[in-house]
């Protein structure tokens, strides 16, 4: 059994920390992302619309970034995939590599 509890402040901390780990990753530039963020996020947990997107479009430097959001978010936890509430979950395009 494994306890979850939602919080806002750490949320949008691990979110940054993720983007920022995954950009300096990256072989190249990223040059577009996707994102599926549950419906619960946004203005019910952060109280501002579109704290996601507008989280990965700082971070990133204003790179085109589509998605939806959704009911459930795919994504993996220990080495297998699971389905997950109250997450994002996001894929990033690579620039050509120079």
């Amino acid at each position: 059994m494994q306890f979850q509890v939602r919080d806002a402040a750490g949320a949008d901390k691990d979110l940054r920390l993720t983007v920022e780990r995954a950009a300096a990753r990256l072989p190249g530039r990223a040059a577009g992302a996707l994102l599926f963020t549950c419906n619960g996020r946004g203005r019910r947990m952060f109280g501002v619309a579109d704290h996601d997107a507008s989280t990965i479009e700082e971070l990133l430097g204003g790179i085109p970034l589509a998605g939806f959001f959704a009911a459930g978010e795919i994504g993996p936890i220990a080495g297998r995939n699971a389905l997950h509430g109250f997450t994002a979950s996001m894929a990033l395009f690579v620039d050509d590599m120079e």
